[in-house]
């Protein structure tokens, strides 16, 4: 929320950097957590180096985005944690984020 509401001129803060890229990492740490079975200190930087490299493969980084796969894993969540809160709260997120900057502050960006 740093990037989106205090540097929305950042690419790191745009609305599909961030949206996709909460995604990206979320699925690399469900991917990891249930088709990779290591010990934790070995899955961890795994999901997170997977993450960061879909990421930037696909041009959505987000760094705080990077943190997801560490809360997917040691949460050991499942599927429906990729809906609530991860889709969701991004989207909420992104909906304020607009609005403060481009009808409140009257900037161009985010977007």
């Amino acid at each position: 929320m740093v990037l989106l509401y205090g540097y929305p001129e950042s690419p790191f803060a745009q609305p599909k950097n961030i949206f996709f890229g909460h995604l990206a990492t979320s699925l690399a740490g469900l991917f990891v957590l249930y088709f990779i079975p290591l010990p934790l200190y070995i899955n961890l930087p795994i999901a997170v180096g997977a993450g960061v490299a879909l990421m930037i493969m696909l041009n959505i980084t987000h760094p705080p985005a990077g943190g997801n796969p560490i809360i997917v894993i040691m949460g050991s969540v499942s599927l429906d944690y990729i809906i609530n809160p991860i889709i969701s709260g991004t989207i909420i997120v992104l909906i304020f984020g607009v609005v403060l900057n481009r009808l409140i502050l009257k900037k161009k960006n985010p977007l």
